[in-house]
């Protein structure tokens, strides 16, 4: 049977990212899954790969994760993507792709200028998930989880990176958050993509 391959744009995310790994990591659908992260910043993408091959190897997953800087190798031959793109990957990807134009923009353009970038050649029958919670215009429908994963305050925002390491080091065990995201929204859209509502603006 062929794997179902999923692309993660913005793996990054300080928000979104422990959630999604911790869901992916005990979903279990009918058929394998490819799972490919993408971000711009090579240092978080790192991190959360070693945080995601720790989580499925505590879940005792057998997907096939991989990681990449490339956003076109991540959507090559995808037939599911969730989009989570917040300002840092976007200022990065669009400073590698744009050169100009794009210093002075505020937090949501950035997101808004990359994701259509990103999204715009992705074929329309290929079912796209939204994590984004800032308000942008989007280049073609998606569907969208509301209020999934929670925002973070400061001080929480602070602290994801420095507990990623924890968890990555051994130095606290990763089933907590594995058994928190046991019924995630987003294992609901993995088995069925229109059960969430389409946006398009």
């Amino acid at each position: 049977m062929s794997a179902i391959h999923l692309a993660i744009l913005g793996a990054g995310s300080i928000r979104c990212t422990v959630p999604v790994l911790a869901a992916l990591a005990t979903y279990f659908g009918e058929r394998p899954m490819e799972i490919t992260l993408y971000d711009a910043d090579e240092e978080r993408l790192d991190l959360f790969d070693r945080l995601g091959r720790v989580c499925f190897f505590s879940a005792k997953s057998t997907h096939l994760l991989k990681s990449t800087t490339d956003y076109k190798e991540a959507l090559e031959g995808v037939d599911l993507v969730v989009v989570q793109i917040g300002e840092n990957c976007a200022r990065k990807y669009l400073k590698e792709n744009r050169r100009q134009g794009f210093a002075e923009l505020g937090r949501a353009s950035l997101i808004e200028q990359a994701v259509d970038d990103l999204l715009r050649d992705i074929n329309p029958t290929i079912p796209v998930m939204s994590l984004i919670s800032d308000d942008v215009f989007y280049p073609r429908e998606v569907y969208q989880i509301e209020d999934w994963p929670p925002q973070l305050s400061d001080e929480e925002r602070l602290a994801v990176p420095h507990q990623v390491l924890r968890w990555v080091r051994a130095d606290d065990y990763v089933y907590k958050i594995l058994d928190a995201n046991e019924h995630a929204p987003l294992k609901t859209w993995l088995n069925d993509p229109t059960s969430f509502p389409l946006i398009n603006r």
